[in-house]
């Protein structure tokens, strides 16, 4: 492997590495990395999320999400609730009502 290639292929997988990191930091990249790890990688991009400014004191903040569903129900899972840990979003419910 040339050095050429081989720097070429370290500041892609640096670029997804720094990716995966930012995407703890954005709440809507957040619900779109969850998803995408749940195998629905065109739903994690075309979803729409809008935050509903609403805050649970269980469940945290709450999300709603059109355009994903759960491939063995079929059920809409729209509402999201993600909770914050200093500069870091983690999904902590999903399911189809608040």
């Amino acid at each position: 492997m040339n050095p050429r290639s081989r720097r070429i292929i370290i500041v892609v997988l640096g670029g997804i590495i720094l990716l995966w990191i930012v995407s703890f930091m954005v709440p809507e990249l957040t619900i779109r990395r969850y998803i995408l790890f749940r195998f629905h990688p065109i739903s994690s991009i075309s979803a729409e999320i809008s935050n509903k400014r609403n805050f649970d004191q269980k469940y945290g903040y709450l999300f709603e999400v059109d355009g994903y569903k759960h491939r063995i129900t079929g059920d809409e899972l729209n509402i999201f609730y993600l909770k914050k840990y200093g500069p870091l979003w983690v999904v902590s419910s999903t399911g189809t009502g608040p």
